[in-house]
Formats: structure tokens, sequence, C-alpha cells
């Protein structure tokens, strides 16, 4: 009896200890933004270093403006981001067709007609460029404060 128990804490430590996450350092992040006061559809919100260096994470609204930064790079992908200072950009977009505009293009000795779709820009350009968003964040360890709010008017 004594063997099972000691087995039993054993495997017990070392299924807990394989299920410890390892923290990257990354918070919780999470926001709505709204379009002239209404929940605004289909956006990509990003939070950019306010230097311009590091990761940054992004994430795209729901039906309810909601979203949840994720970060996603060559070498990882994970939830939220990492405390700091950030500009915030957010852009929606929508690829249009005139249906019947083609462009040739070769690939691999081949060449081939595509549509020629354009991207429209639904969303002024001053929130999606870095330089012009008058959007900023703060993100701290504590993820009780990293809910954020964004209003294009």
């Amino acid at each position: 009896m004594k063997y099972i128990i000691s087995s039993f804490l054993l495997l017990s430590l070392i299924f807990l200890a394989g299920c410890k996450q390892k923290s990257d350092g990354n918070v919780f992040v999470t926001g709505t933004v709204t379009q002239g006061g209404k929940p605004l559809e289909g956006a990509v919100v990003k939070f950019i270093s306010a230097d311009g260096a590091g990761e940054g994470a992004s994430g795209k609204t729901d039906a309810d403006g909601k979203f949840v930064l994720t970060i996603s790079t060559a070498k990882k992908e994970g939830s939220g981001t990492k405390p700091g200072e950030y500009k915030v950009t957010v852009s929606k977009t929508e690829i249009t067709w005139d249906g019947k505009s083609y462009v040739t293009v070769t690939q691999d000795d081949q060449t081939v007609q595509v549509k020629d779709e354009k991207i429209k820009q639904l969303l002024p350009m001053q929130y999606a460029n870095f330089s012009q968003t008058p959007f900023k964040a703060t993100v701290t360890a504590n993820k009780d404060t990293n809910v954020f709010t964004f209003d294009i008017p």
C-alpha cells in the first residue's frame, strides 16, 4: 500500500511539473473598438512598441467590437504582449474587384492571368499609420488594467 501511495504522489508531482506553463513575460490584453460610439466589427488592432522596436501584438474585433491581443512570430505564438508603452493602430479593409480586370503574373516560368484586386481602406488612414495614430496604450503587469477602448469618430 505504501508503494502505491508513493508511486501516486511521485506521478502527481511529475504531472504537475509538466503542466506548469512557461512564463514568456506576456500579459493578457483586451479591449473594444467603436466607430461613432458603435462596435466596429472586423477591424485589425495592432499594439506596436512606442519606440518602434520589439515585438508587437494584434487582434481582430468581433461583432461587439471586442479584441484580444495575440503574438504570432516565427519564434512563437501566444496571448497578450509584454508590459510597456504602445502606439495602437486600427485598420479595416476590404478587397474589391471590378469583375473584368486581370493582371499577368509570371511564376516558375509560367504566365497566368489573375484578378486585379484592389484593397480598399474603410477607415481614415491616420488610424492605420504608426506615425499618425492618436491611440496609445500603457500595458502593465496587472492584467486587470489592460482593458482598452478606442473610438474612431
